[in-house]
């Protein structure tokens, strides 16, 4: 009985063609899987936003401090707090308050000596302090050490006002911390007026402002991506940096 078998042009061919297939669909795979990071952070954003605004109902109407020294946590955290640990009691992990979209670091786990630390100035959203909040310094507010929340009532357009942004730290955190760390985000964000521009990339180039998903960073800026934002009246949307340059998305 005679039989039969490929030769080696029919399996180059189909070498060829699965090597087409594959080159087709991979990036389909990744970009499936970076929407689906992009999804699951705007979902915690949004559990962070609702928390904000609990917040601001128990207490008379009154926005949350963006920072501020008090207790809570561990001796890891130095004394110093910021509005991560006041939502914290309306959240049901702490993981909503990061995106997936970040490298994943050892800080992050709760047997981590630097655990609080990193808890209360990593979230993945900055907080827009300088508007929701009085800075400690009104003199030079972008290097204040405190940030007391203000009257929910200093907001005339709530659908409008952006409340948090997607972040990024671009520092080095204390000694022994490791280069990923200046992936993380940020805790509180800042408008446009005081963007300094890039090259070379800076924390104050843009703000903290990062456009996490489905761009990429540079040393010298960002190419493309947007950011999951939520507004004050906690809805949340997706924008792209040149949107976010809108000064009265920031402030009325």
């Amino acid at each position: 009985m005679k039989k039969y078998g490929f030769t080696l042009i029919e399996l180059l061919v189909v070498i060829a063609i699965i090597a087409i297939l594959a080159a087709i669909l991979f990036p389909v795979f990744a970009q499936a899987r970076e929407r689906a990071r992009q999804t699951t952070c705007a979902s915690n954003l949004r559990q962070v936003a609702m928390a904000g605004l609990m917040y601001v109902q128990d207490y008379d109407e009154t926005f949350f401090h963006g920072s501020y020294w008090g207790r809570g946590g561990s001796a890891g955290n130095l004394g110093f707090y910021t509005w991560t640990w006041l939502l914290r009691p309306y959240t049901r992990s702490a993981q909503v308050f990061w995106c997936p979209n970040e490298p994943e670091v050892e800080y992050r786990k709760p047997d981590n000596e630097f655990y609080d630390y990193v808890f209360s100035r990593n979230p993945a959203w900055g907080y827009n302090v300088l508007y929701l909040t009085t800075p400690s310094d009104p003199e030079y507010p972008l290097e204040s050490q405190y940030y007391w929340g203000k009257p929910y009532a200093v907001v005339q357009r709530p659908t409008e006002i952006l409340l948090f942004v997607e972040s990024i730290t671009l520092q080095r955190g204390r000694v022994g911390f490791s280069g990923v760390y200046g992936q993380l985000g940020y805790y509180q964000v800042f408008p446009p007026r005081t963007w300094q521009g890039a090259p070379p990339l800076t924390p104050f180039s843009y703000g903290r402002v990062f456009p996490r998903h489905f761009g990429r960073l540079r040393p010298d800026g960002y190419d493309g991506g947007f950011a999951n934002v939520a507004f004050v009246d906690g809805h949340i949307k997706a924008m792209t940096l040149d949107a976010l340059r809108r000064a009265e998305l920031w402030e009325e």
